[in-house]
């Protein structure tokens, strides 16, 4: 009779190279979760702030309730990519920077998914909601200390610097997702139109 050895089953053994595949896998999966997340709260016409290449903006635009979405970025190459990859009657990308772009049409909703920490004006995206006359933004931030390890995170935001940053809105819904990461919901006061 073949008994199971239990010191076999007791250990993983990965490779270095298979740790940090598996690793990378898990960080995108998360990243695409994040927008399947948000998608059911989008409507309207959508701008997709620092869309990378496009996955989150194509995502978006599934929602029946998405008459359009928006994907702006300022680096040409994935946006040359997302275009390609993602560009349709419904989905429409912009190389761009979101410090002073206006768009060509009304937008209704910003979606933007962990960029406000990677921008040195912490106020880039609440001057970007004036500037397109936006009045609802969805954003996601990481919920914990995130700059002492990743080079490009500026800062560690709590609730109160989103409210503070986007101070002519209100926040209607807010929570955590699974210790990663903060959603914030904001509508513009009707006074600071």
């Amino acid at each position: 009779m073949n008994l199971p050895n239990p010191k076999a089953d007791q250990h993983i053994y990965l490779e270095r190279s298979e740790l940090l595949e598996i690793e990378q896998k898990i960080r995108v999966q998360r990243h695409v979760e994040r927008y399947a997340l948000l998608r059911q709260f989008a409507k309207g016409v959508v701008c997709d702030a620092a869309c990378g290449c496009g996955y989150g903006s194509y995502l978006l635009s599934t929602n029946p309730d998405v008459k359009s979405t928006i994907g702006v970025d300022s680096n040409s190459d994935i946006i040359d990519f997302a275009s390609k990859e993602y560009e349709s009657e419904k989905v429409k990308f912009y190389q761009a920077d979101i410090s002073e772009w206006v768009s060509p049409k009304k937008i209704d909703m910003l979606i933007s998914v962990e960029t406000i920490e990677h921008i040195a004006d912490k106020y880039t995206l609440s001057k970007f909601c004036d500037r397109n006359g936006i009045d609802h933004a969805i954003l996601t931030y990481p919920s914990k200390k995130t700059t002492h390890y990743n080079p490009y995170h500026l800062y560690d935001f709590k609730l109160q610097d989103i409210l503070d940053v986007f101070s002519g809105f209100t926040c209607y819904r807010h929570f955590n997702w699974e210790y990663e990461f903060d959603v914030v919901f904001l509508i513009r006061n009707p006074y600071t139109h």
